[in-house]
């Protein structure tokens, strides 16, 4: 398998250690300052999908006796996501039908957007659910889209409150699978979380390779400080990828030896 820039090659435990750092790492660099809104904005949403990579890289044995809890606490998370879920498209659309507004053109281009079906995907399976909630929550996040959420005063925290409770949910889905020995879905949901992973580390790298001013050393270093945790593990992926297609030519290249004859 051939390595190269992509963290998609990494395997799951190594997204779920490098996702890890990367989080602790942008919590240390908001504590120190400045705020960095659009930049502390990853914090959450890395927490939830890491934990959730986290949870999967093992499946753990659940008892029969666990099951019931496991399916009250899915039930009290999905109700948890839909409220909030209501609450955050109620809020643009509102804010969409306007009949006036500074903000109103730009506003009904991102409901249109974040939501094309209105609120109907809160009638799908809660896997489905979760997953058209992950990719309503990276519109919302996307940095094209702040200077709009901000225009309309939109509670941010909101975010912050569906990303762990969609969290949550996933990870009461998968004990719940787990418990009743369902092996396929909880494999469906660590590769679902994978690729969740994957996007929303994708999102980051590009976002701190636009952070830093062409000139801008000092920036430049703390994206790199940021990143290492990802770029050392590809690095050393690809090392040893160049490594065993080293070995593997060698050996294809050496001299076959004719055994002697006497």
């Amino acid at each position: 398998m051939s390595i190269n820039n992509s963290p998609a090659k990494l395997s799951r435990a190594q997204k779920a250690t490098i996702g890890r750092k990367l989080h602790d790492n942008l919590v240390l660099r908001a504590q120190k300052g400045p705020p960095e809104p659009m930049l502390d904005a990853f914090i959450p949403p890395l927490d939830a999908v890491t934990t959730r990579l986290e949870t999967h890289v093992v499946g753990k044995d659940e008892t029969s006796a666990a099951r019931a809890a496991h399916g009250d606490r899915s039930e009290k998370a999905d109700i948890e996501v839909d409220t909030l879920a209501r609450h955050i498209e109620g809020y643009i659309h509102i804010e969409s039908i306007r009949r006036a507004g500074p903000h109103v053109t730009s506003v009904r281009a991102l409901h249109a957007a974040a939501f094309p079906r209105g609120r109907a995907f809160l009638d799908d399976r809660v896997p489905d659910e979760n997953q058209e909630i992950r990719r309503i929550l990276a519109v919302l996040r996307a940095p094209e889209h702040a200077s709009t959420l901000a225009g309309i005063s939109f509670p941010l925290e909101w975010l912050d409150r569906l990303e762990f409770a969609v969290g949550e949910s996933d990870l009461a889905l998968a004990e719940k699978a787990t418990a009743r020995g369902a092996i396929g879905d909880h494999i469906s949901l660590g590769k679902d979380a994978e690729a969740a992973w994957v996007d929303l580390v994708g999102r980051l790298r590009k976002f701190l390779e636009s952070r830093a001013p062409a000139g801008n050393v000092e920036v430049a270093l703390e994206n790199g400080a940021l990143l290492a945790p990802l770029n050392d593990a590809i690095a050393h992926a690809k090392a040893l990828a160049a490594a065993r297609a080293t070995r593997r030519a060698k050996k294809m290249t050496a001299p076959v030896v004719e055994p002697a004859t006497g």
